[in-house]
């Protein structure tokens, strides 16, 4: 069943201390100085979602974005139909997008993350090295991340086949699942130093 959908205010704290008793600095997505090809492309991040009630799931993710739509601030992630991601997706209204501060030093667990299932693996994110703890609004994030973008799922979609250009469709589609774009507003940026 979906999960019942909950206003989510945005987090105005500047200092904020999670329950795990990790310590964040709260800050506007205005403020963000990252760069989303790099990071998204180069650095990979992970995408977290789950609800506290039925655990959580994390995947290294290579496509998005950040940017405005609708006047919100919003990040814009893509997963294959093929993912258990996209089950968790569907049924959650938060999820976050996570960076870490050295790409060399997590990417056997990034790497670990994307290659492996939690539907078969259900301690997967654990045995990557990964820790998970909940933001104020009980969104799962990643404790060794330098940066955890919160979001409110605003709308999704899956491309179509066929208005995809035929040397990406060819190419990328022959044996794989079409992929769904998630749009979600920020609710709140997390930042370590």
């Amino acid at each position: 069943p979906e999960e019942e959908v909950q206003e989510v205010k945005p987090i105005e704290v500047k200092l904020d201390t999670l329950e795990s008793g990790s310590v964040w600095n709260s800050i506007s997505p205005m403020d963000l100085t990252m760069n989303p090809v790099k990071n998204f492309a180069q650095d990979w991040m992970a995408l977290v979602v789950g609800r506290s009630d039925q655990g959580h799931n994390a995947m290294t993710i290579a496509w998005g974005t950040i940017g405005q739509l609708w006047n919100k601030p919003v990040v814009i992630v893509f997963v294959s139909e093929d993912r258990y991601t996209k089950h968790l997706l569907d049924a959650c209204h938060m999820f976050s997008v996570v960076g870490f501060p050295d790409k060399k030093k997590y990417k056997d667990a990034l790497l670990y993350i994307g290659s492996h299932s939690q539907k078969d693996e259900l301690d997967k994110t654990e045995n990557a090295g990964l820790t998970v703890e909940r933001t104020k609004n009980g969104t799962p994030i990643i404790a060794e991340g330098n940066l955890a973008i919160e979001c409110r799922k605003l709308y999704e979609d899956a491309f179509e086949l066929e208005k995809i250009p035929s040397e990406i469709r060819n190419g990328m589609y022959q044996e794989t699942g079409i992929h769904h774009m998630y749009i979600g507003e920020i609710v709140s940026v997390l930042q370590k130093n």
